[in-house]
């Protein structure tokens, strides 16, 4: 009888089990995850310039539902700015400017940090901080221009003979308008 002998195991394997990451693999998956998340957190924080030109587009938006409203509710409307704020008024029953507090749209309003209201002009006319740009109720607002900044750039909110509001960033030629969007 021929008896086999059982293979026997050689010392050296052929096989290594890996019980873990090493030190590199570690490394690569960090530096990596770094990245992406550098990337993620730029792409998150708005600059200086996406700020301003959402807060001119907010205003342009708001002056020109409020001369819709005036002009629907028979009641004229006015806005007014501090450096860093803006409110609306209206006129009440005695035909007095009563300033619009408790309405969710035309509520007082305070500009985000770093960003202040500079220049406002009515007919070419330089209007002083804390003057009453009028909404009439029975006709369309002259021609204004609300100039609002901050360190790195200048936007101008400009209300048309027609009704119609814009944002023109002050970088830009006059025949690049840019509507304001909600």
């Amino acid at each position: 009888m021929n008896k086999r002998r059982p293979a026997r195991i050689s010392s050296f394997k052929f096989f290594r089990i890996q019980q873990g990451f090493t030190l590199v693999e570690l490394l690569v998956v960090l530096v990596v995850m770094g990245i992406a998340l550098g990337m993620v957190v730029v792409q998150l924080m708005p600059d200086g310039r996406t700020t301003l030109r959402e807060e001119a587009a907010r205003l342009a938006l708001l002056l020109e539902n409020a001369g819709l409203e005036a002009r629907s509710s028979g009641r004229s409307m006015a806005w007014s700015a501090e450096n860093t704020g803006y409110l609306f008024w209206k006129k009440n029953d005695y035909n007095d400017w009563a300033r619009i507090q408790d309405d969710t749209t035309f509520r007082p309003r305070t500009l985000p940090e770093g960003i202040h209201i500079g220049e406002v002009t009515l007919d070419n006319q330089t209007i002083k901080p804390g003057e009453q740009l009028a909404l009439s109720a029975s006709a369309f607002a002259p021609p204004f221009r609300i100039r609002i900044s901050n360190a790195s750039a200048s936007t101008s909110v400009i209300g048309k003979s027609t009704g119609e509001v814009i944002v023109q960033a002050d970088d830009m030629p006059d025949g690049n308008l840019i509507r304001a969007a909600p």
